[in-house]
């Protein structure tokens, strides 16, 4: 019988909603159990049998998945899915997915999502560099002195370069929900192949099932053990955590093996897909026709004039999107927030309560970090800085 495990993190990006995909990027965890069962009955139309199961190794429960169904459950209601999307804006994606793919466009078969993302025209070819930026500090460095010269930032904000990198890593992880769905609905085979380097031969190649699964253990054990997730390691580069987890990453990824057990000496490894558009166009129209008759409609009558505007508005939407979003993390900074403290015996029956809440508003004076960055929310220019990261770097109407 074929088993395999998922962490959470790894099952959410399968098979996760986008509502349940934003949400445990924010938390890394579940801290609402409703999302954790959709989650689990999506994985049950895959899989006869779907277990949360406690590891050898670390702390946190991990899914074991059993008897792969031949045919997928359909969801309750009889559709691929509600035809409702958190966010917009992506349900465009699915159209910019197969244009591209239907008319041969892409050179390569296989490589990152965020590179698939550029030939959808889902991000620009600035934004995949500034991706690429993330493993490159001199890179990292050009960037913000590019943009302290044409004053979209300034000395002391160079944080705020991170947040908008992070703002366009979420595209590749709703592309990633997108080619789920398309998979899932039979219009395309989509799966990921993991590739290694070696320092030492400065050699790339894919690797085996069993370096995989030491590759994801050791990334599951290591943040668990250093207490961090993918955000906290974006977010806060130079804390004391991220160098040691960094460290401990580094030296366990040198030492996994392959399938005959030789040490292998990684210095990095990644992930590229390929994607294979399967279903024929009559097919494809009855699937978009699902979300967007109208849409359709026009692609119809005019389809090179209709996917030019599909791009567009996508684009559009997006902008908006993340000047909106930068604006409710600036006001969520900014407004009353409630502390509990949970009280020892003594003063529980003093007070007659077991916790004590207090409100309290973020001062300036408490953060002495990361001043500039800060004093960006305090300003109220926080949403400002995003948007004009977001014009350099973004499509230009």
């Amino acid at each position: 019988m074929y088993t395999i495990i998922l962490t959470k993190k790894e099952a959410v990006e399968l098979y996760g909603s986008e509502k349940c995909k934003k949400h445990f990027a924010k938390y890394g965890k579940f801290t609402n159990k409703d999302l954790e069962i959709s989650l689990l009955k999506e994985m049950r139309r895959y899989y006869d049998s779907v277990k949360v199961i406690k590891p050898e190794k670390g702390r946190s429960y991990v899914y074991e998945l059993s008897c792969k169904k031949d045919v997928v459950t359909p969801k309750e209601d009889g559709r691929i899915n509600n035809g409702a999307w958190s966010i917009p804006y992506t349900k465009i994606l699915d159209i910019m997915v197969v244009s591209v793919l239907e008319q041969g466009l892409v050179a390569e078969a296989a490589q990152t999502l965020s590179k698939w993302a550029v030939d959808f025209g889902a991000i620009t070819p600035a934004m995949y560099e500034l991706l690429q930026s993330r493993y490159n500090e001199y890179l990292r460095s050009q960037y913000l002195q590019d943009l302290k010269e044409n004053k979209i930032i300034f000395e002391g904000e160079d944080r705020i370069l991170d947040d908008f990198t992070y703002v366009v890593k979420e595209i590749t992880n709703q592309l990633a929900g997108t080619l789920n769905r398309m998979q899932k609905a039979g219009i395309i085979e989509y799966y990921p192949v993991y590739k290694g380097h070696v320092e030492e031969t400065d050699e790339t190649s894919n690797l085996h099932e069993d370096t995989v699964k030491q590759v994801l253990t050791l990334k599951r054990t290591l943040m668990e053990q250093y207490d961090v997730n993918d955000w906290y390691l974006s977010q806060f580069k130079y804390s004391p955590k991220t160098k040691e987890y960094n460290q401990a990453w580094s030296d366990g990824l040198a030492q996994l093996t392959d399938e005959k057990g030789e040490v292998l000496g990684l210095d990095y490894y990644y992930v590229v897909y390929a994607i294979i558009l399967k279903a024929r166009k009559k097919k494809i129209i009855r699937y978009l026709e699902k979300y967007n008759k109208e849409a359709i409609e026009r692609f119809k009558q005019n389809e090179e004039l209709f996917l030019s505007d599909n791009k567009n508005t996508y684009h559009k939407e997006r902008h908006d999107y993340v000047v909106m979003e930068a604006k409710d993390k600036e006001n969520k900074f900014l407004s009353k927030k409630t502390k509990t403290y949970i009280l020892d015996e003594n003063l529980q029956e003093v007070i007659g309560a077991e916790t004590l809440s207090k409100t309290y508003y973020n001062e300036r004076e408490n953060f002495t970090f990361d001043e500039g960055y800060y004093a960006l929310y305090f300003d109220r220019l926080y949403a400002e800085r995003i948007k004009k990261l977001q014009e350099h770097y973004g499509y230009n109407f």
